[in-house]
């Protein structure tokens, strides 16, 4: 996994594993999901990223659990 923080943008990007995108899905709105053929998770994207975790903590982003199902997405974070 590869998490990095782009300050330009102002976007948090998560690599589970490299691969090629079937679908893109917003989970939630400017945080999207890229899924493979089989709706396994690949890429996440959080877009406006110091809106949605806090500015001071983009910088320190720590993920405790991530559960995917094809079903429903859940996550749990802690920054």
């Amino acid at each position: 996994m590869k998490i990095t923080y782009d300050p330009y943008a102002d976007a948090l990007s998560i690599v589970f594993r490299e691969g090629k995108v079937k679908k893109t899905l917003e989970i939630a709105p400017e945080i999207l999901l890229d899924v493979d053929s089989k709706s396994k998770p690949l890429y996440l994207e959080i877009l406006g990223a110091k809106e949605k975790l806090g500015k001071t903590n983009t910088e320190k982003i720590t993920i405790r659990n991530l559960i995917f199902d094809k079903r429903k997405i859940g996550t749990s974070t802690s920054v």
